[in-house]
């Protein structure tokens, strides 16, 4: 028994031995891809440019998740208010309240000017590189199409450093997010619920390609539409809207 005691212990030892060795291995790799890793912003046009295009993309998505989680608006008006969120109503008084495409657009354009900033941090990164940056007001077009969402971000400006200077006019961001379609779908939920009160039409919206789930809230009926085909960071696009019901 004795002998069996002992060559526990040795294994046991050897196999703290082995961990030490692949801690210090594995301390000693971070260490040294830290050390040589390459900078992701160097002074260069490419660079720099896809460093704010990254912002931007990154704003944009936050505008239309945002807008899709509050039923086709930023700012939000007569709403029911959940635990957590806000979410528009679309059929209230029994009237027609469906956010018209232009007006998500504008929606939309409104938090690219005004979160984008929020985003490049006010060029802190850039500053600390020790460039100077000089920025124009923010102006943002965003195109809601049937199969994708464009956003046109105008804002000049100009990066320098070492008396060498880059400018920008322009940036664009296109998402995949069939906001045109879901629209539609919206529009016919509301006109047929305008007639039929608190019934769901399932037929009909089988035969639409998004996933649709309807639930009674707080005296409304709820709607979450989530659209496969549209991805935000690898996740389906959901859209929720509420109706108010007499």
């Amino acid at each position: 028994m004795a002998i069996d005691k002992k060559s526990q212990i040795t294994l046991m030892l050897l196999m703290a031995i082995f961990i030490l060795i692949i801690a210090g291995f594995i301390i000693f790799l971070s260490d040294y891809f830290k050390k040589n890793e390459v900078e992701s912003l160097v002074f260069e046009k490419f660079s720099i440019e896809s460093y704010i295009n990254g912002c931007v993309k990154k704003t944009a998505e936050d505008a239309l998740k945002l807008l899709g989680k509050q039923g086709g608006l930023i700012i939000l008006q007569e709403h029911l208010q959940t635990p957590n969120f806000g979410v528009a109503y679309h059929l209230y008084n029994n009237q027609d309240t469906v956010p018209s495409i232009e007006k998500m657009q504008d929606e939309l354009s409104f938090y690219m000017k005004n979160n984008l900033d929020v985003c490049l941090k006010g060029f802190e990164d850039f500053k600390n590189q020790g460039w100077v940056v000089e920025k124009s007001d923010i102006e943002a077009k965003t195109q809601v199409n049937e199969h994708d969402v464009a956003f046109d971000v105008d804002y000049p400006i100009k990066v320098s450093d070492k008396g060498s200077t880059i400018s920008f006019d322009r940036f664009t961001s296109r998402l995949n997010v069939r906001l045109k379609y879901i629209h539609a779908i919206v529009d016919y939920i509301v006109e047929f619920t305008a007639v039929y009160k608190n019934h769901i039409d399932l037929t009909s919206l089988n035969e639409y390609n998004v996933n649709v789930t309807a639930f009674f809230y707080d005296s409304s009926l709820v709607y979450v539409l989530e659209d496969p085909k549209s991805l935000i960071t690898s996740e389906p696009y959901k859209f929720i809207f509420a109706l108010k019901l007499d």
